[in-house]
């Protein structure tokens, strides 16, 4: 695209240069956030990775908060145009490690930094915003405009060969604000780049559509930590940074399943198994119980198995308890780092303790049980009917005993008892005596109504003997 000079001179919006020429570095910006620096910036529509190409404009704090920008020359411009002007779908650009100002056009069998699926032209927008004397889109409208274009515009190139869930990022490229202004350069390309390490491109051979998307990296590779999130980010950092995960290797699950992706059930099944060894041979001779990480995995999904995607990686990390990752410092056969603090061991099992049989549980005897069941049916019901015997039994103030009057069998001199209830805490209430309701009659303060059938008077007592005589008192001598 443009040889950028060593000492690029800072661009004004009036053409005129500063008098100082401070050297800056170029880079690719992740997140779409702004720094004092200039660089070359490709925009990523998925996950909010903003990369964009060959030139860039950012904020520069140190010169006032006006914008900055690299200068090059008309002769690089050309380059510039000549390069969108050519790039079409399917082209396949590359360029020198962090010199993406040198991007060319090259055969997408060799190494390459960036696939175009569609070039967008902005002067077929109506409205004035890319018009001739527009200025140019801030970051975050370059953003923007990448979500709008760059993923429909993947979806049409890739169709069902694009794995949304890999490793290759929807990503837009445009030719910054240098060319936007001097050249009318209003072509911008939508495409997919594999993100790398320092915010970075790797390089990869072969159109996307031909290769294994999936996600995975070579053993021992760190995967980045967001700190705002604490979540991790794919792009492989060094190790003595901080970081999330830290890959121990891949399963291929084509090896194991020819014919197609197998259910997730199974599947999972056999990916925790298979990492779980992969991890103990990459760790070994230390246990992965005395790193006090835990085991990581995915399994594939049907779109991105049709797409060709037929590998998970295996890492290990550990999780905070509310949704984000512990932030580690090191790789975990070195001076591991967790949070800041070494990892503490849990003391040694025996491996006889590890591996116990299993107990047998004794048959269960279901008819014993439903015996036991209408049994304990019964019973209930035996209770309830006591309960409700006992309720019947239990007598308030105001309400008639049921328990019958006993007749005396010993002689007694008082009168005898007259037919009927005996009242306790005074008479029933007026609809009910016992369990004979009541006429209508007299007052309840007057005397009792009488029976209809009186009973038989009781047996009389015997008769009254003589009384005995009362004796003198003796005489004191």
């Amino acid at each position: 695209m443009l040889d950028a000079p060593e000492h690029p001179e800072p661009f004004l919006p009036d053409g005129t240069a500063e008098p100082t020429q401070p050297q800056r570095r170029l880079g690719w910006l992740r997140d779409a956030q702004l720094t004092p620096t200039r660089r070359a910036l490709l925009l990523t529509a998925l996950g909010g990775l903003m990369i964009a190409g060959v030139i860039t404009v950012l904020p520069d704090t140190a010169a006032g908060g006006r914008l900055a920008g690299l200068s090059s020359g008309a002769g690089g411009l050309s380059r510039v145009n000549s390069t969108f002007d050519h790039a079409s779908s399917g082209a396949c650009l590359n360029w020198p490690d962090r010199v993406p100002d040198a991007a060319k056009i090259v055969d997408c069998t060799t190494e390459h930094r960036f696939e175009v699926a569609e070039a967008v032209d902005l002067k077929a927008f109506p409205g004035t915003e890319y018009g001739p004397n527009a200025a140019p889109p801030s970051p975050a409208r370059i953003q923007q405009i990448s979500q709008e274009q760059c993923q429909s515009a993947v979806q049409r190139y890739l169709g069902d060969k694009y794995d949304p869930n890999g490793r290759f990022a929807v990503s837009l490229l445009w030719s910054g604000e240098k060319a936007w202004r001097q050249n009318g350069e209003r072509r911008m390309l939508c495409g997919l780049q594999l993100p790398g390490a320092d915010n970075q491109q790797q390089a990869f051979q072969g159109k996307v559509a031909a290769v294994d998307q999936s996600k995975v990296w070579p053993a021992g590779t760190c995967l980045g930590i967001d700190p705002a999130t604490n979540q991790p980010t794919d792009v492989p950092v060094d190790c003595a940074s901080p970081h999330a995960l830290e890959v121990t290797g891949a399963v291929n699950l084509a090896e194991k399943y020819p014919a197609g992706v197998p259910p997730d059930q199974e599947q999972d099944s056999y990916v925790k198994d298979t990492c779980a060894k992969v991890t103990d041979d990459y760790l070994a001779p230390l246990k992965l119980r005395t790193t006090t990480l835990t085991l990581v995995y995915s399994t594939i999904s049907l779109p991105s198995w049709l797409a060709g995607s037929h590998q998970v990686s295996c890492s290990i990390g550990t999780t905070l308890g509310n949704g984000g990752w512990s932030t580690l410092l090191n790789s975990a056969k070195g001076a591991l780092m967790i949070n800041g603090r070494p990892p503490v061991p849990p003391p040694d099992i025996p491996d006889e303790r590890l591996n116990m049989p299993a107990i047998p549980l004794p048959p269960i005897d279901l008819s014993q049980n439903q015996y036991s069941g209408s049994s304990d049916s019964s019973q209930s019901s035996q209770q309830t009917q006591s309960t409700q015997q006992t309720q019947s039994n239990q007598h308030l103030p105001g309400q008639a005993s049921q328990t019958p009057a006993t007749q005396s069998t010993q002689p007694s001199t008082a009168a005898p008892v007259p037919p009927g209830n005996t009242f306790l805490n005074g008479p029933p209430p007026p609809d009910q005596v016992g369990d004979q309701p009541v006429p209508a009659g007299p007052p309840l303060d007057g005397p009792p109504p009488p029976a209809d059938a009186p009973a038989a008077p009781a047996p009389a007592g015997p008769a009254p003997g003589p009384a005995e005589p009362v004796l003198p008192p003796a005489p004191v001598q």
